[in-house]
């Protein structure tokens, strides 16, 4: 993302304590005013004026938002002002977790750089909303929702489909996103995350897959999720029936691959040709779920 400004337009910056003054507060100021979790995309939205805030609401001082919990049977919840390397820490101490969800763990390793994996959060990555974030591909493969608060109620919104775009999602204005849940996976599955950049940072090619019961069709569960190379995260439902009632999945799986990646409407930009994205698709998918049947 480069931004054409090299300035901040001026905004009012302020820090609530409560999860109750902050709801008040966007309530207040409606549309001018901006949830900021960690600050790292809405600080470069700003300056590359995709995003207009008349006051800035930094949710970090929530004690409440800054929690990981996870529940047996349920999922992992992770707080809405939780960082990559706080989640990474979490998962050094708890390795049985991290194998729950090795997509994630992987993809937090990718998050950005060190430095500002100590800013960014899990769920301020996701509602950037840019094609190539990393946290939305594992985040469609746990079947993840967010909790979205408002003064008027709650609710729980499902990742898939919750980003419209950079900057732009279902949420209603007033909302705080306060946490996620990344739903516990089928029990003995095994998943991954392959993550192909360019000489930045940014992936051309994000593959989230996951794979449980490999030698039994009608039991298997399969789960891919395309991003970067796509505008929004792709769950690939039709390449995952397909392979879940394979007799072999080694039988169908170019196969699949190669129509998946022909049926996608994929980027083009000057990191990668949609005619590269598509042959790296087809090669990273068969090489993931290879590496899941071992």
């Amino acid at each position: 993302m480069s931004a054409p400004y090299t300035t901040l337009p001026e905004f009012k910056y302020v820090r609530p304590k409560s999860l109750e003054e902050a709801l008040k507060l966007l309530k207040e100021n409606g549309d001018a005013a901006k949830v900021m979790n960690g600050g790292v995309g809405l600080i470069g939205f700003m300056k590359e004026r995709l995003v207009e805030a008349q006051y800035i609401v930094d949710i970090k001082g929530i004690g409440e938002l800054k929690k990981i919990e996870y529940v047996p049977g349920k999922g992992l919840l992770i707080g809405a002002t939780v960082t990559g390397n706080e989640l990474l820490e979490f998962f050094e101490k708890n390795p049985e977790v991290r194998e729950k969800f090795r997509a994630l763990y992987e993809a937090a390793s990718h998050m950005a750089d060190a430095i500002l994996r100590n800013r960014g959060t899990i769920v301020g990555n996701i509602l950037e909303g840019l094609p190539y974030v990393d946290m939305s591909g594992p985040a469609v493969l746990f079947d993840a929702e967010v909790h979205a608060v408002s003064l008027e109620g709650e609710r729980w919104l499902p990742v898939d489909g919750l980003v419209l775009g950079p900057a732009m999602t279902q949420l209603f204005p007033g909302e705080i996103v306060t946490e996620i849940l990344f739903k516990e996976p089928p029990a003995g599955s095994k998943s991954t995350y392959i993550k192909l950049q360019s000489r930045t940072e940014y992936g051309i090619v994000n593959l989230s897959a996951l794979l449980s019961n490999a030698g039994s069709p009608g039991k298997r569960d399969v789960r891919l999720v395309v991003t970067a190379a796509t505008q929004l995260p792709y769950r690939a439902r039709e390449f995952e029936e397909n392979l879940k009632k394979a007799e072999r999945i080694d039988d169908v799986l170019e196969q699949e691959a190669e129509k998946l990646a022909n049926s996608l409407d994929v980027i083009e930009d000057p990191y990668a040709s949609a005619e590269f994205r598509k042959h790296l698709i087809k090669v990273l998918t068969i090489r993931a779920f290879k590496t899941l049947s071992r």
